[in-house]
């Protein structure tokens, strides 16, 4: 069987302008994490990643302290679903102001939940009020593609080891679905999911199975508690 480590991108920029950059922390969490891989002996056949600054600089910064020189490939299926857009739709259509990201952002991820909810339901308009142009895929739309990324590893799988840099809402939906689990349980693993958390697959040709979730083992050390993060 393949092994896949499906790894969320480190520690970005909440509440920056542009999110999509890791912070200084998230650039060390994921230089420790490949750290801890080379002491396992972990070293990897092939690296994938979405399209996201976040997840591919993550990437790069574990190959970098495991010592490993890889090509990345992008696939857009890894990708993050626009969290931004969502909650400025939920907020627009349920008449509430958009929550700040102060004290960790709690109230931010308390709207979250509700508004993923909600676009689970079909219960949001993809649409922009002015334009009436879709600034948000569907949950089906998200469903499919983090399936199809899933199924592309699947497609390629020749007992190989894989590192995947993906985002919390992706690798809970990809979960969701090795687990065939519902929205609520998918939300929860999504906000369960700390930054350079690593779940540990194993796949063939038949599909997944579940090894290890959300291990922040590199974190998990005397010194290092406090770079424990979510965002």
């Amino acid at each position: 069987m393949s092994q896949l480590y499906l790894v969320r991108h480190g520690q970005a920029s909440f509440g920056a302008a542009n999110y999509d950059q890791l912070s200084p922390l998230g650039y060390q969490q994921a230089q420790w994490l490949g750290e801890h891989f080379r002491e396992l002996g972990i070293h990897f056949d092939r690296a994938v990643t979405g399209s996201l600054s976040r997840q591919q600089q993550t990437a790069q910064a574990v190959l970098a302290g495991i010592g490993q020189t890889l090509p990345v490939h992008v696939d857009d299926g890894f990708n993050e679903f626009d969290f931004h857009g969502l909650a400025a739709i939920y907020c627009r259509f349920s008449g509430i102001p958009l929550p700040g990201t102060d004290n960790g952002g709690r109230e931010f991820f308390q709207m979250l939940r509700k508004a993923m909810i909600a676009w689970s339901r079909g219960e949001l308009h993809a649409a922009d009020a002015d334009t009436d142009e879709p600034v948000l895929e569907t949950w089906e739309q998200f469903h499919d593609r983090v399936q199809q990324a899933l199924q592309q590893l699947i497609a390629r799988e020749q007992e190989e080891t894989v590192l995947a840099v993906s985002s919390g809402g992706a690798m809970a939906m990809a979960l969701s679905q090795v687990l065939q689990c519902g929205v609520d349980t998918l939300i929860n693993l999504n906000m369960q999911t700390r930054n350079t958390g690593v779940h540990h697959l194993f796949y063939n040709q038949r599909g997944y199975q579940l090894a290890g979730f959300n291990s922040l083992a590199h974190l998990q050390r005397p010194g290092r508690l406090n770079a424990l993060s979510y965002t």
